[in-house]
């Protein structure tokens, strides 16, 4: 008898008894469980037929047959023969939220459907046996997918089919590989999957930590065996197609909401108070305004609109030489001039990149666990955001590179690749800012695969499209007309990139049981720039030659040891063999007989010593082990990385269909779906139609064809949700306040023709980013004071319809900057990877920076999700899980406990001082003079300057105080008035002036 088909028959029979027996009643107790017709249909057909029977089938849910309940809907199946309490019928009806809206199910009854399902949930006149029978039927070619991609496509699929066998497909099964057909219709003892996973051969228990795959299941393998023993039938199953028109779960009523609707152009108004209207963005305010019997409030000063705009446009405060020059301007145009200037400057694409890298979730960490894990690449997306903002790329070419960038020329066939061709590819680490624990093994299976493209298409949405497409992940969205296929569409135009079942780790740095990653399985492009790649290596090379060099002599000092400790454990080896397994272990691994490799498999593990052994070992050796591996840490802290792009970008041809996750679990495969958009927004702009790219790299052109959709002229939110952004961080508030969210569970625009004819006019101006910020900040509404009288506030208490200039908060990395700007103390270096973070043993996490050249902008500073800065933190840096489309604003006392007690707070606090005391080293009223000038870019008030004069004396008495007890080098009285100085100045960086925008 053949033993392995036998073992597999058994098998075979022991679990699909279990599927259908597991927990039920046997032999004559099952005679007496309740049976669908005659016992728990009626009941469905009084209280549940009104929702669910084959012609309403809400939820895609009929209920009129056993089988429709067996099938489910959207959730999936409702009922779980033989297991009562995870049957999701038994669990609502039980719960009473179901039926909704009707009358609730008696206990009785609901005791009546537990005793059927734990009776297996048979038809009248049915036994296990039949239903075993009827059952394995059910089982669909689509199921078994769910299973073998899940378990098998790794070895098995796409980019690799071992021994020649691709699982992927019933036809590719039916033809097998090398060994012969995998699957033989009818037969499942005679099929040669079954014999193999039966036999735990695979997925190959060696590679299932290194591929994060598990064995087959019980139930899992059942499933297959019935498929097989029912023949093997196929799918006749096709992704549905219909155009935006056409598409029934969404109505032309669902298309007529504001958002989803294309923005018209609206004609300016007459308003009267014309003389204030400088362009249209005022009169459109003004005639809100006026409704409420309100105006917009007087122009500021110059000064703090010079402040102002500085502090919007870099995120710095002027110098004083910047701020004379301007106050000195007299051309009337000096205003608009300074705004060109400002749009000019490089500091400018530095400061707006941050809210973009903000609303796309960049960080320099994975995330999603406690490691979090270093991103050492990640800074050229970071990099190449800036650059084009600079250069003021047009937003819809823009945004098409960071989707597509790939897709825009055929980068395979380059060999050398061009600066623009390398920020064309490093754009696309868009699509890598999620959270992204799968570089760990144990955190790299399909559900955390799945995670991580639910984050991305969740970041796609808030941030571009303005919509909470995420909640449409495990069913439809409750509020917006986005079905739950939608959802999964989208993901289907990242799935021949983000493949869940041929997974690229995101990280070299992999680890886990097994992990095993290099150049062939993570998400990074070469860099193809023989500078870059040169640079890195002669860097590298003389760092690597001492580290060998180290580790060589720790190898020589360790080898009379070494020896020692191998001839102490021969000596355990019986003394018949020990001559044999001493010459074997001798002997090159090459060149070893087979006997000796035999003698050698219970002996070489007790043979091999380690290092680490031996200076377990031995005390002496320790210490010099720990001491030359510090000096190889140092060593190895000092190595560049390798030259590599972080880039999102097509595995090949062939990508896995793409399936509606019932609940959002990979394990309830539903429907098919294509790749394509939002129908709610498609009806009328140019349809998603994927182009036929000839390139070299096989790429699918799904993401460029989804970046052609969203850049649409009159698409109904990509520029609606762009100049809402632009306005929210000029203002405060976007005319949109929920930035992420324009559907129907967000707010409504506070001036809905301000914000469509932005919309419009970013469109006619060829998506001209400069150009908004132009129109925004040249208009009254802008230049307007934050001051107000009482009849304003009580029109307009809120500030919604703004009749004045919103007073705010500095955000947390214009307060890091700008203390650092006016410390002389900030390194404009750009570009680059970020300079590290530290912890001080106060537990302050700071930037290292160079020391003579101080710390860069916090742009440039390593932002892990676990560890920010503590400055920026304290004023609401915001967490990236996935990303943040509005910073909050909170007031609470740790603020100001931060401000007065950082050491760089301080220490910047004093290098402010030695600024001022150069300016005017014998002149304290002229150096009071400049702290103001430097830190508020204003003259002081007599009453400020003469409280400061009086107060300085005060402090430097103090000063000396301690200083006649520290007894420094320096002469005590001029360092005492430093550090006076330095206390005012510190003052000055604590106060709400230098904190705010006016």
């Amino acid at each position: 008898m053949d033993t392995g088909r036998h073992r597999l028959s058994l098998l075979s029979c022991a679990v699909a008894a279990f599927m259908i027996l597991g927990g039920r009643p046997m032999a004559g107790e099952e005679l007496k469980s309740p049976r669908f017709e005659s016992s728990v249909q009626p009941l469905l057909r009084q209280k549940c037929f009104a929702c669910h029977d084959a012609r309403a089938k809400q939820a895609g849910l009929s209920m009129e047959t056993r089988d429709d309940l067996l099938k489910g809907g959207k959730s999936g199946a409702v009922v779980i023969p033989g297991k009562a309490n995870d049957s999701l019928l038994l669990t609502l009806v039980t719960s009473g939220k179901m039926p909704m809206g009707g009358q609730k199910l008696a206990d009785s009854e609901i005791e009546t459907i537990r005793k059927w399902i734990e009776g297996g949930a048979l038809r009248d006149a049915e036994d296990s046996a039949a239903a075993t029978t009827s059952m394995a039927k059910m089982v669909t070619e689509r199921e078994v997918h769910g299973i073998l991609s899940a378990k098998c496509w790794v070895c098995h699929g796409r980019t690799e089919q071992k021994a020649g066998l691709d699982l992927r497909t019933r036809a590719a099964m039916l033809k097998g590989g090398k060994s012969g057909p995998a699957v033989a219709p009818g037969k499942p003892a005679e099929s040669l999957l079954l014999k193999r996973v039966a036999a735990q051969e695979m997925p190959p228990p060696k590679l299932q930590e290194q591929y994060s795959v598990r064995g087959l299941t019980d139930s899992e393998l059942a499933k297959v065996t019935q498929w097989i023993a029912a023949g093997a039938p196929a799918d006749d199953e096709r992704p549905l197609e219909f155009t935006a028109a056409t598409d029934p779960l969404v109505k032309d009523k669902d298309r007529a909401f504001w958002a989803f609707s294309a923005p018209q152009r609206p004609a300016v108004p007459e308003v009267q108070a014309k003389t204030r209207v400088r362009n249209p963005i005022d009169a459109f305010v003004l005639q809100k305004l006026e409704a409420k019997g309100a105006s917009l409030a007087g122009e500021t000063d110059r000064r703090t609109l010079m402040r102002r705009a500085y502090l919007d446009l870099i995120g710095l405060p002027p110098t004083p030489e910047e701020a004379h020059a301007y106050l000195a301007d007299s051309d009337p145009k000096a205003y608009e001039h300074l705004i060109d200037k400002l749009l000019a400057s490089p500091r400018y694409g530095e400061r707006w990149a941050r809210f973009w890298l903000d609303a796309v979730g960049y960080s320099d960490s994975e995330g999603g666990s406690s490691a979090d894990e270093p991103r050492p690449h990640a800074w050229r997306f970071r990099d190449f955001v800036i650059r084009s903002l600079n250069e003021n790329k047009p937003f819809d070419r823009f945004l098409t590179e960071q989707l597509a960038g790939d897709e825009l020329f055929d980068y395979k066939a380059v060999k050398e690749y061009t600066p623009e061709q390398v920020d064309l590819l490093a754009a696309t680490g868009f699509w890598r800012t999620a959270p992204d624990s799968t570089y760990s093994t144990e955190q790299n299976f399909i559900p955390e695969r799945m995670d991580v493209i639910a984050g991305q298409v969740e970041i796609l949405g808030s941030a571009v499209m303005g919509l909470s497409v995420g909640c449409a992940r495990c069913h439809d969205h409750k509020y917006d007309p986005i079905p739950q296929r939608d959802y999964y569409r989208l993901t289907a135009v990242l799935t021949p990139a983000y493949d869940p079942f041929t997974w690229r780790a995101p990280s070299l740095n992999c680890g886990g049981v097994g992990a095993h990653c290099d150049d062939n399985n993570t998400r990074y492009l070469p860099l193809l720039v023989p500078a870059e790649r040169d640079r890195v290596q002669s860097h590298n090379a003389p760092i690597k030659a001492k580290i060998a060099d180290l580790n060589r002599q720790l190898e020589l000092k360790a080898e009379p040891l070494k020896q020692k400790m191998e001839a102490e454990r021969l000596l355990t080896v019986p003394a018949e063999i020990r001559e044999d397994v001493r010459k074997a272990w001798q002997t090159p691994k090459g060149e070893r007989t087979e006997v000796q490799k035999f003698l050698l498999q219970k002996y070489e593990d007790a043979l091999t010593i380690k290092l680490t052994d031996i200076a377990k070992a031995d005390e002496g050796f320790r210490k010099e082990k720990d001491d030359v591996d510090k000096q190889i840490a140092e060593q190895k802290e000092l190595l560049l990385p390798d030259p590599k792009i972080r880039a999102l970008f097509d595995l090949g041809p062939d990508p896995p269909p793409q399936r509606i996750l019932m609940r959002g679990d990979p394990t309830t495969p539903g429907g098919l779906v294509a790749p394509g958009a939002l129908s709610v927004l498609s009806a009328k702009i140019a349809p998603y139609a994927v182009p036929q790219l000839p390139y070299e790299s096989k790429t699918s052109g799904r993401r460029l064809a989804l970046a052609r959709w969203l850049v649409e002229p009159n698409h109904p939110l990509t520029a609606r949700v762009m100049v809402n952004r632009m306005w929210q961080h000029h203002f405060g508030t976007g005319l949109v306040s929920t930035p992420g969210n324009f559907g129907k569970m967000g707010a409504a625009p506070a001036n809905q023709a301000v914000l469509d004819w932005l919309a419009t006019e970013f469109v006619r101006q060829g998506w001209d980013i400069k150009a908004m910020h132009r129109l925004i900040m040249t208009s009254a509404v802008y230049r307007q004071s934050s001051q107000s009288d009482a009849a304003a506030q009580e029109k307009d208490p809120d500030g919604t319809l703004l009749s004045r200039y919103p007073l705010r908060r500095l955000d947390s990395d214009a307060i890091r900057d700008s203390i650092l700007k006016v410390a002389g103390r900030l390194d404009l270096t750009p570009f680059g990877p970020p300079d590290a973070t530290k912890q001080m043993p106060d537990g302050e996490v700071v930037g290292t920076g160079r020391k003579n050249a101080g710390q860069r902008r916090s742009i440039f500073m390593a932002g892990r999700r676990t560890s920010a800065i503590t400055l920026l933190d304290t004023f609401d840096t915001p967490f990236m899980n996935p990303n943040c489309v509005r910073r909050a604003q909170s007031t609470v006392s740790s603020q100001a406990l931060e401000l007065m007690n950082s050491d760089l707070v301080r220490q910047a606090s004093r290098y402010m001082a030695g600024r001022v005391i150069d300016a005017a080293p014998d002149n304290a009223r002229a150096q009071l003079e400049r702290m103001y000038w430097l830190g508020l870019a204003r003259a002081p008030s007599s009453e400020e300057l003469g409280a400061a004069e009086s107060a300085l004396p005060a402090i430097e008495r103090e000063w000396v105080k301690q200083l006649q007890v520290e007894n420094p080098e320096e002469p005590v009285q001029a360092r005492a008035h430093w550090l006076a100085v330095a206390t005012l100045c510190h003052t000055l960086l604590n106060s709400a002036e230098f904190l705010y925008v006016d």
